[in-house]
């Protein structure tokens, strides 16, 4: 008799008989617990009844799996209603089994041999001799003794049969060949995973229902397999005698997780080895910014800022450095890479928030970026690096990798050359300006005395009685022509003497010629060369320093000019073209001289190498280096078409909106 929770109140001889459990053990037991009932018995499906029954399986105190038809009646309700004593008629089930139990038998193998998993039942009856021989030992102790005699635990793995496989099983570990996995298991368990067997041994002994681990066991042909091993144990759910073990062939993972491993650690190690400062930023921030963001909207990264221009100053602010090497500790001024884990990102660039913008437009767009910028370190120190950024979504994670290479001292040197650059650059354009002293002279002169004659026709007009007034007047307008014209060539001079630095400007090319051109005219007449420029279209815009780009092209004019004289011909012609094609605006000096000797052309732009008496051998060596410096080059090549030379130079176009 039990209550309606299951509560035993009344337990008979024949109760005692079936189950093994006492009346003094059971009564004021749950009866469900202490048999293990499956299913568990409810009354809620005859709450209303007086009578009914089902079949239960339980488990008695000797561990033995009973089936149990129960019929259940109510005896005594209360004021309710509500059943409070009840009493079972239990009685087992013998002779051939149910339909029940066969339809549970068929599930059973059904899933035993459908699931890609492989399983395999065990016969461990031949082991229970083996262990008699450790009758007197504790667990422990037995644990000790098999994991120190190999020997003993093959015996009892021969005596352990394998009774039944799926036919997961006979593929992965069988190849095949049924017949052949069905013997013992010592053929599937390499030494060294024999304390995985004894393991699973142990934990049948202390009744452990389940036990699981990783090892590696083989094939019959002795291939190894990587493994998860899952031993089922409880002799109730498997019946006395029995093992059910699945395995889980996780070889072709486990490689992978080695090779990932290994990966991991050539990263690590080519990381922290490499010479250059490497730091590797968190950027889950700008995942979440962007996740609200179509792939289409993030193509355009200047609309993804519109949209949501607080995005800049977020992401540089949460964007942190979660690995450094020790040359980026280095780099930033700290002794230990661990001293640079969550510092914000942002800051660095504080000083360039031009290069912060750019930084930011392509981390949208998950290109990588590389410029030459300003970081600023954490003790304040302004450094000039090359920045590169990388930016990696991996596993629902995005960070970037950067590299920083310190050009400070680079970015130094490239300035005293530059300046230095500048210094030679000058002192060929005095040496220039030496070669035209008597040119200049002359051309200085000529309004000079235009000046004088006027001022002097002047006078006389005003001697007159009555003075000619209107002569005066035209003679005056006269002589304040001749000053500006006398001002314009000084200025020019004075331009072409001057050292500065460069200061570059879009400049239109052809324009520039022409100034040239002018410092040289009278030059060109006193030699009896003809010069003529020739532009095809136009503006042909540049950027470029004035001064310097006049100069190349006065330098070019002048030693066409000397070496048409040194041909000893009547006269000459010198032909400056300006053009320009695939992005670059080009500049042409023909001359019709003797042409270029093989031994000079090859060593026409080496500093200090000149074929004139008094030459310094700076210019043409200056002029090349001023138009490398604009990203151009210059050429020198004798002419196919007649006699002479050909000097191109060509440096990249400018957009009409630059400068």
């Amino acid at each position: 008799m039990r209550d309606a929770v299951g509560r035993v109140l009344a337990w008979n001889r024949a109760a005692e008989l079936l189950y093994g459990w006492s009346a003094g053990e059971m009564v004021g037991r749950v009866a469900d617990e202490m048999l293990r009932s499956s299913p568990p018995v409810t009354i809620a499906a005859g709450a209303g009844a007086e009578l009914w029954s089902d079949q239960i399986v339980r488990v008695g105190r000797n561990r033995n799996t009973l089936l149990i038809d129960a019929q259940f009646s109510v005896q005594r309700r209360d004021q309710n209603g509500a059943p409070v004593e009840i009493v079972e008629i239990s009685q087992l089930i013998s002779g051939a089994r149910t339909a029940s139990s066969l339809e549970g038998e068929h599930r059973y193998r059904t899933l035993f041999h459908a699931m890609p998993t492989s399983f395999l039942e065990l016969d461990i009856t031949g082991v229970r001799p083996i262990l008699a021989e450790f009758r007197d030992c504790s667990i422990e102790e037995i644990r000790s003794r098999l994991h120190a005699t190999p020997a003993t635990v093959e015996r009892m793995m021969r005596a352990t049969r394998v009774v039944d496989v799926n036919e997961h099983a006979i593929e992965t570990f069988g190849d095949g060949d049924r017949t052949g996995m069905l013997d013992c298991v010592a053929p599937f368990w390499p030494i060294e995973s024999y304390g995985v067997y004894v393991d699973s041994l142990i934990a049948r002994l202390t009744e452990t229902p389940r036990f699981t681990r990783e090892t590696t066991m083989t094939t019959l042909r002795g291939r190894p397999v990587h493994a998860i091993f899952t031993a089922s144990l409880d002799p109730r759910l498997v019946g006395n005698g029995r093992v059910i073990i699945g395995i889980v062939d996780v070889t072709a993972l486990t490689l992978a997780n080695l090779t990932l491993a290994e990966s991991r650690e050539r990263y690590r190690a080519i990381f922290h080895r490499m010479p250059m400062p490497l730091f590797r930023l968190n950027g889950d921030a700008v995942s979440l910014e962007l996740k609200d963001f179509t792939a289409e909207q993030r193509d355009d990264p200047e609309a993804v800022l519109r949209a949501r221009p607080q995005i800049l100053d977020h992401v540089m602010r949460t964007s942190f450095i979660e690995e450094a090497n020790l040359p980026a500790a280095r780099l930033l001024g700290v002794d230990d890479p661990e001293q640079l884990i969550g510092l914000p990102g942002g800051p660095l660039l504080a000083s360039r928030p031009d290069s912060l913008r750019r930084l930011a437009l392509a981390s949208i767009q998950s290109v990588s970026f590389e410029e030459e910028t300003q970081i600023t370190t954490p003790q304040g120190r302004v450094l000039d690096v090359l920045l590169t950024m990388n930016f990696i979504n991996e596993n629902g994670r995005r960070f970037s990798l950067a590299g920083m290479i310190d050009v400070t001292d680079r970015r130094k040197t490239e300035a005293d050359l530059a300046a230095l650059q500048a210094d030679f650059a000058h002192a060929a354009r005095i040496s220039m300006l030496g070669e035209l002293a008597a040119s200049i002279a002359h051309e200085v002169n000529q309004p000079l005395a235009a000046i004088g004659a006027s001022g002097e026709a002047g006078m006389r007009w005003l001697d007159r009685d009555p003075p000619n007034l209107d002569r005066v007047r035209n003679q005056l307008t006269r002589l304040v022509g001749q000053a500006e014209r006398a001002s314009r060539i000084i200025e020019r001079i004075r331009g072409a003497a001057r050292s500065s630095a460069p200061e570059r400007q879009s400049l239109d090319m052809s324009k520039v010629a022409q100034n040239a051109l002018g410092l040289v005219e009278h030059q060109a007449r006193a030699m009896r060369v003809t010069l003529d420029l020739r532009v095809m279209g136009g503006p042909f815009l540049v950027m470029a320093d004035r001064t310097q780009l006049e100069q190349v092209i006065a330098n070019l004019v002048i030693n066409a000019m000397q070496a048409i004289a040194a041909g000893e011909a009547a006269h000459g012609h010198v032909v400056v073209g300006i053009g320009g094609s695939d992005g670059y605006v080009e500049c042409s000096v023909v001359d019709d001289g003797p042409g270029l000797e093989p031994h000079v052309e090859r060593r026409l732009f080496d500093s200090f190498f000149t074929t004139k008496k008094d030459g310094m051998g700076l210019g043409l060596s200056v002029c090349r280096s001023i138009v490398q410096s604009l990203g151009g080059s210059l050429t020198a090549e004798n002419r196919s078409d007649a006699p002479g030379a050909r000097f191109i130079f060509r440096v990249p176009r400018a957009a009409a909106g630059d400068g």
